[in-house]
């Protein structure tokens, strides 16, 4: 009893599980005959209904760490040889309650690490996948406690992020209609087992979309802030877009604008974007079974002046032998831009962890050399604006800068040319040569 109510106020200090009238057992002392060595597995059961949704282990002095996460229900084992002797905390999310339990582990951690030596998981239709395991030097397969499906670039750390959950075991289909619409295209399995996660390849999903190969879609930007779609589908007529949403590059769980019912020529308004930091975003469009994905470009500004003036961005190019620098501003179709006037040019630091700070000015137009001698080694920003316009890019410089202030701080060259009698002598430290390095006696400048 005693240790109840020690678990129940650790579990209420931190503040992730509520008390709930659920009767639950843990054992944690089992036979001999199992593989694993007496009290390395933890057997549960509890008297609801439904399944667990979510279960992990905490250690009770940091128990916003899961220390082990698992997937199995009641009546199962959970492998805990990985965890070291002492008191653990168990969690258990079943719906809207969470349980959370004190027990006592009395031997020392084990490493019981099963050899998985593939791991596949191939597309065999447009909305089916078949799920492959093998353990070395075995030819069952080890049986699959639960089957997660998690986008590319999501982690197993998040249960938010987990599209799909299912009891597959290796070589059995799956059908994954049910990730059809989600803001990713690439996904992942998760398999698994006794507690530990085994990954699979990534498969490559977006629905039946053999009817679209030959379209093209592409996105023209106008001012204010608007997105005009343009979908050609050769000589048959463009289909109409059943949905359409935007997301971030970096976090494709965030919608950050949504539409239907869009056909060529359709305007989307981007105001709601205004404000975001990011110069890329993605558009998802789906028709019917099938999800296509493509990049554009918005910068966030309620009115975009380098839009207005043509400008994407500014390539720089560098000569490493000398310390000069050439622009080009280019367009929206990657192409040098001609005969356009640049205000000003300048130069300052550049840095992740610190903002920018002014270097200087500098001249020149677009294609003209300009000098950044004065430069010392490191990262650089260039700025150009014309007009209302302001596009920049980082680049670094490298040179010897000692020469460069040995050559500063002597005032007298170290060699000069001599015009003699129609003939160049070449002065040095005092003494007077030819062209070709044979010396001049007795002779006066």
């Amino acid at each position: 009893m005693k240790h109840f109510i020690q678990a129940l106020v650790i579990c209420i200090l931190a503040g992730t599980c509520s008390a709930h009238a659920i009767n639950i057992t843990i054992t944690t002392s089992i036979g001999n005959s199992t593989p694993y060595a007496q009290e390395n597995l933890l057997l549960f059961t509890h008297n609801e209904a439904h399944p667990i949704d979510s279960g992990w282990i905490a250690s009770p002095q940091e128990t916003t760490h899961k220390v082990l996460i698992f997937h199995t229900q009641s009546g199962d084992y959970i492998n805990i040889s990985k965890l070291e002797r002492g008191y653990h905390l168990f969690f258990a999310q079943i719906g809207d309650s969470c349980i959370c339990r004190r027990f006592y582990k009395r031997n020392t951690s084990i490493t019981k690490e099963l050899d998985i030596i593939t791991e596949d998981a191939v597309l065999v239709s447009p909305h089916q996948i078949r799920f492959t395991i093998q353990e070395s030097s075995k030819e069952e397969a080890p049986h699959v406690d639960s089957l997660w499906i998690v986008g590319r670039k999501n982690s197993c750390a998040n249960p938010d992020t987990v599209y799909m959950r299912t009891s597959a075991q290796s070589g059995d289909i799956i059908d994954i209609k049910p990730l059809l619409g989600n803001s990713e295209n690439e996904f992942q399995c998760i398999a698994w087992i006794n507690g530990s996660d085994y990954w699979s390849n990534s498969f490559y999903y977006c629905g039946e979309c053999e009817s679209y190969t030959n379209m093209d879609v592409s996105f023209t930007n106008i001012n204010p802030h608007n997105l005009i779609v343009n979908i050609f589908n050769g000589e048959a007529p463009a289909p109409t877009v059943d949905s359409l949403w935007i997301t971030s590059i970096y976090s494709l769980h965030r919608t950050l604008l949504t539409r239907t019912a869009l056909t060529d020529g359709d305007t989307i308004d981007l105001a709601p974007m205004v404000g975001l930091t990011e110069n890329s975003y993605l558009a998802w469009l789906r028709w019917g079974d099938c999800v296509q994905v493509y990049e554009f470009r918005f910068n966030g500004l309620d009115f975009d002046y380098c839009l207005e003036a043509g400008v994407w961005w500014v390539h720089i190019e560098r000569d490493y032998n000398v310390p000069v620098l050439r622009y080009y501003l280019r367009d929206y179709d990657n192409q040098d831009i001609i005969n356009i006037h640049v205000d000003s040019v300048w130069i300052t630091t550049y840095d992740y962890q610190a903002p920018p700070e002014y270097v200087c000015s500098v001249q020149g137009q677009p294609t003209e050399a300009i000098d950044i001698s004065v430069l010392k080694n490191g990262y650089y920003e260039l700025y150009v604006q014309t007009g209302e316009c302001v596009v920049s890019m980082p680049f670094h410089t490298y040179q010897n800068t000692n020469g460069i202030n040995d050559i500063q701080e002597d005032k007298q060259p170290s060699a000069t040319k001599i015009l003699h009698e129609g003939q160049i002598l070449i002065g040095r430290k005092g003494r007077i040569y030819t062209l070709t390095g044979q010396e001049i006696h007795n002779t006066r400048q």
